[in-house]
Protein backbone atom coordinates (compact mmCIF):
# COMPACT_ATOMS: atom_id res chain seq x y z
CA UNK A 1 0.00 0.00 0.00
CA UNK A 2 2.52 2.46 0.92
CA UNK A 3 4.58 1.60 -2.48
CA UNK A 4 1.37 2.50 -4.08
CA UNK A 5 0.78 6.07 -2.51
CA UNK A 6 4.24 6.51 -3.10
CA UNK A 7 4.10 5.99 -6.66
CA UNK A 8 1.00 8.15 -6.92
CA UNK A 9 2.57 10.79 -5.32
CA UNK A 10 5.40 10.39 -7.60
CA UNK A 11 3.26 10.35 -10.70
CA UNK A 12 2.77 13.52 -11.22
CA UNK A 13 6.69 14.13 -11.28
CA UNK A 14 7.27 10.88 -13.83
CA UNK A 15 6.00 11.95 -17.23
CA UNK A 16 7.56 12.14 -20.82
CA UNK A 17 7.58 16.00 -20.42
CA UNK A 18 9.76 16.28 -17.24
CA UNK A 19 13.13 16.18 -18.99
CA UNK A 20 12.18 19.09 -20.65
CA UNK A 21 10.10 20.65 -18.76
CA UNK A 22 11.72 23.92 -17.02
CA UNK A 23 12.91 24.51 -13.78
CA UNK A 24 9.97 26.68 -12.38
CA UNK A 25 7.72 23.58 -13.67
CA UNK A 26 10.04 20.89 -12.36
CA UNK A 27 9.46 22.85 -9.02
CA UNK A 28 5.74 22.43 -9.60
CA UNK A 29 5.49 19.04 -9.86
CA UNK A 30 7.84 18.61 -6.89
CA UNK A 31 5.76 20.63 -5.18
CA UNK A 32 2.68 19.07 -6.20
CA UNK A 33 3.81 15.31 -5.48
CA UNK A 34 5.28 16.26 -2.12
CA UNK A 35 1.61 17.71 -1.10
CA UNK A 36 0.28 14.62 -2.62
CA UNK A 37 2.54 12.49 -0.44
CA UNK A 38 1.44 14.66 2.63
CA UNK A 39 -2.60 13.63 1.17
CA UNK A 40 -2.11 9.84 0.93
CA UNK A 41 -0.23 9.74 4.47
CA UNK A 42 -3.17 11.38 6.59
CA UNK A 43 -6.30 9.75 5.06
CA UNK A 44 -9.10 10.54 6.60
CA UNK A 45 -8.42 14.06 7.97
CA UNK A 46 -10.55 16.63 7.02
CA UNK A 47 -7.73 19.05 5.77
CA UNK A 48 -5.99 15.86 3.61
CA UNK A 49 -9.24 15.81 1.79
CA UNK A 50 -10.12 19.10 1.25
CA UNK A 51 -6.24 19.18 -0.31
CA UNK A 52 -6.43 16.50 -1.97
CA UNK A 53 -9.43 18.09 -3.88
CA UNK A 54 -7.44 21.26 -4.26
CA UNK A 55 -4.86 19.31 -5.98
CA UNK A 56 -7.07 17.06 -8.17
CA UNK A 57 -9.02 19.99 -9.31
CA UNK A 58 -5.43 21.54 -10.29
CA UNK A 59 -4.79 18.51 -12.21
CA UNK A 60 -8.52 18.47 -13.96
CA UNK A 61 -10.25 15.53 -11.27
CA UNK A 62 -12.91 15.66 -9.01
CA UNK A 63 -13.53 16.65 -5.32
CA UNK A 64 -12.60 15.82 -1.82
CA UNK A 65 -15.18 13.10 -1.61
CA UNK A 66 -16.25 14.76 1.81
CA UNK A 67 -20.07 15.18 0.84
CA UNK A 68 -19.80 11.36 -0.16
CA UNK A 69 -19.00 10.09 3.28
CA UNK A 70 -21.80 12.02 4.63
CA UNK A 71 -19.75 14.78 6.62
CA UNK A 72 -21.77 17.73 6.87
CA UNK A 73 -19.14 20.42 7.17
CA UNK A 74 -20.26 22.77 10.14
CA UNK A 75 -18.97 26.44 10.21
CA UNK A 76 -17.52 28.09 13.26
CA UNK A 77 -20.54 29.11 15.15
CA UNK A 78 -21.00 31.45 18.01
CA UNK A 79 -18.14 29.54 19.94
CA UNK A 80 -17.27 32.66 21.24
CA UNK A 81 -18.75 34.38 23.90
CA UNK A 82 -18.87 37.92 24.38
CA UNK A 83 -20.53 41.46 23.60
CA UNK A 84 -20.23 42.60 20.16
CA UNK A 85 -17.08 44.69 19.59
CA UNK A 86 -15.27 43.19 22.53
CA UNK A 87 -11.88 43.94 20.88
CA UNK A 88 -10.88 40.73 22.42
CA UNK A 89 -13.45 38.65 20.92
CA UNK A 90 -12.70 40.30 17.79
CA UNK A 91 -9.69 39.92 17.78
CA UNK A 92 -10.05 35.97 18.73
CA UNK A 93 -12.27 35.51 15.83
CA UNK A 94 -9.72 37.07 13.48
CA UNK A 95 -6.89 34.83 14.45
CA UNK A 96 -9.62 31.81 13.94
CA UNK A 97 -10.26 33.28 10.53
CA UNK A 98 -7.04 32.98 9.46
CA UNK A 99 -6.24 30.06 10.84
CA UNK A 100 -9.44 28.64 8.69
CA UNK A 101 -7.04 29.92 5.73
CA UNK A 102 -4.05 28.37 6.40
CA UNK A 103 -5.65 24.43 7.06
CA UNK A 104 -6.84 23.07 4.28
CA UNK A 105 -11.06 22.66 4.52
CA UNK A 106 -10.53 24.83 7.48
CA UNK A 107 -13.22 27.31 6.53
CA UNK A 108 -15.86 24.26 6.85
CA UNK A 109 -15.00 23.22 10.66
CA UNK A 110 -16.11 24.35 13.59
CA UNK A 111 -13.30 25.72 16.33
CA UNK A 112 -12.99 22.44 17.88
CA UNK A 113 -12.57 20.84 15.25
CA UNK A 114 -10.70 23.33 13.58
CA UNK A 115 -7.98 22.99 16.46
CA UNK A 116 -7.68 19.03 15.98
CA UNK A 117 -7.38 19.23 12.58
CA UNK A 118 -4.41 22.44 13.05
CA UNK A 119 -2.90 20.32 15.12
CA UNK A 120 -2.50 16.92 12.99
CA UNK A 121 -1.65 18.86 9.62
CA UNK A 122 1.15 20.56 11.56
CA UNK A 123 2.29 17.46 12.21
CA UNK A 124 1.58 16.17 8.79
CA UNK A 125 3.81 19.20 7.86
CA UNK A 126 6.22 18.47 10.35
CA UNK A 127 7.02 15.25 8.59
CA UNK A 128 7.09 16.24 5.10
CA UNK A 129 9.86 19.11 6.24
CA UNK A 130 11.84 15.88 8.01
CA UNK A 131 11.82 14.10 4.40
CA UNK A 132 12.53 16.71 2.54
CA UNK A 133 15.68 17.77 4.50
CA UNK A 134 16.64 14.13 4.14
CA UNK A 135 16.68 14.54 0.62
CA UNK A 136 18.30 17.53 0.48
CA UNK A 137 21.15 16.35 2.28
CA UNK A 138 20.99 13.19 0.16
CA UNK A 139 21.02 14.94 -3.26
CA UNK A 140 23.96 17.53 -1.24
CA UNK A 141 26.04 14.51 -0.20
CA UNK A 142 25.36 12.98 -3.86
CA UNK A 143 26.58 16.04 -5.54
CA UNK A 144 29.67 16.36 -3.15
CA UNK A 145 30.39 13.04 -4.38
CA UNK A 146 30.33 13.88 -7.92
CA UNK A 147 32.73 16.51 -7.65
CA UNK A 148 35.04 14.46 -6.04
CA UNK A 149 35.29 11.79 -8.55
CA UNK A 150 35.56 14.72 -10.99
CA UNK A 151 32.37 14.32 -12.67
Amino acid sequence: MEKQDSNRSLSFIDTPTAANAGFLERGRRIKMAAEMGLVESSRGRHWSRALRSRLLRRKGNGACGCKEEGLAPCKVAEDLVGEDGDDEVIEIERRVRALQKLVPGGEDLAMDQLFEETADYIEALQGQVNVMRALAGLLDGLEKEKRLMGG
